[in-house]
């Protein structure tokens, strides 16, 4: 009798392991593909971050960024890592990427398929924007791959992504996905790169460009729990629309002011005016605060310098974004307001 109660429980407990959800958090590269006459690389490399939403079964959050033209920044980031004094010639680099999206990601009913949501700012709150037909990801079915994203692809939606996105398979050694994600991927692999998403609020000086170190535009800090930002106009830079061309931005050329923090979903963070009217809080209220180390150097040249985006939901190529001083390490300046500054 035992005998045949322990057979159908053992094919119950296959048939249950065989289904199991595959856990999809990870950084991963891919390569959009847009039609012809897009502006900038039709096929530009594609970030995707993943994490899963605490105590939602199968749920994650997204973050999907777009570079820009890796052989056009070249120069600019060279300079700023070896000869720093050159950027006062060729510019200082300010432009990383091109647009940055967020998404709930659920499952769609079907085994590997996940909707992607888009996030939305709703008073205090970053919710999920319940859209028709939005942008799939769609696993691969292939076995042995190396990473659970290996072989996907992420569908092009009005209201979701702009073009199909995929995500190559190690073992395609035939197709090919464009200049742009093979020079991507050759720069990550070969330096020991990373490209991580933070959660933590990160404190310290943030700068207008990439390492232009004299030009600190917000100060983020935390006193007794409570997270700070303010943005500063630097005296020493010129108050004409020259200044906007300093910026990833130019909306953020004369944003000033004081703003208390939240943290409505892990790692998203928004902005509210502290008090009174703040210099253009029109261009910061309503937008996600994400921390992103694009090209995160930290394990190969103990080089850590985060990128704060602040991402408009219904405008993804409309984002603000603020370098962080590369003396500033791991967050660790201005956690408390009696910091020296």
């Amino acid at each position: 009798m035992k005998k045949f109660l322990i057979y159908p429980i053992f094919l119950l407990f296959i048939s249950y392991s065989s289904f199991a959800a595959t856990d999809i958090t990870g950084t991963y590269l891919g390569a959009s593909k847009y039609k012809i006459g897009h502006k900038g690389p039709n096929r530009p490399a594609i970030r995707i971050y993943l994490h899963k939403i605490k105590g939602k079964k199968e749920a994650y959050h997204a973050v999907i960024l777009e570079h820009v033209n890796l052989v056009g920044m070249a120069p600019q980031y060279l300079a700023s890592q070896k000869l720093p004094k050159l950027n006062k010639m060729i510019g200082y680099l300010k432009r990383i990427v091109k647009r940055i999206s967020a998404y709930k990601v659920i499952p769609a009913g079907k085994k590997g398929v996940y909707k992607m949501l888009p996030l939305k700012v709703s008073g205090s709150k970053i919710e999920a924007n319940s859209q028709n037909n939005p942008s799939l990801l769609i696993l691969s079915k292939e076995k042995n791959l190396k990473n659970p994203l290996e072989g996907a692809k992420i569908t092009a939606s009005k209201v979701g992504e702009p073009a199909p996105i995929s995500i190559p398979l190690s073992s395609d050694k035939k197709t090919k996905h464009g200049m742009q994600y093979t020079l991507a991927n050759f720069i990550y692999t070969s330096k020991k790169l990373d490209s991580t998403w933070r959660k933590n609020y990160l404190n310290g000086r943030y700068l207008a460009a990439y390492h232009k170190k004299d030009d600190v535009v917000l100060i983020l800090s935390t006193d007794s729990g409570k997270s700070s930002a303010d943005f500063i106009i630097n005296p020493k830079q010129p108050k004409t629309d020259k200044r906007k061309k300093d910026f990833t931005n130019s909306k953020s050329a004369f944003i000033e002011g004081s703003y208390s923090i939240s943290e409505p979903q892990d790692g998203m963070f928004l902005f509210s005016v502290k008090s009174g009217v703040q210099k253009n809080s029109n261009h910061v209220v309503g937008r996600i605060g994400l921390f992103i180390d694009i090209f995160d150097a930290t394990k190969a040249l103990n080089q850590d310098v985060v990128e704060l985006a602040l991402i408009d939901p219904k405008k993804p190529e409309d984002f603000l974004m603020y370098y962080e001083h590369p003396d500033n390490g791991e967050g660790q300046e201005y956690i408390d307001r009696g910091a020296k500054k």
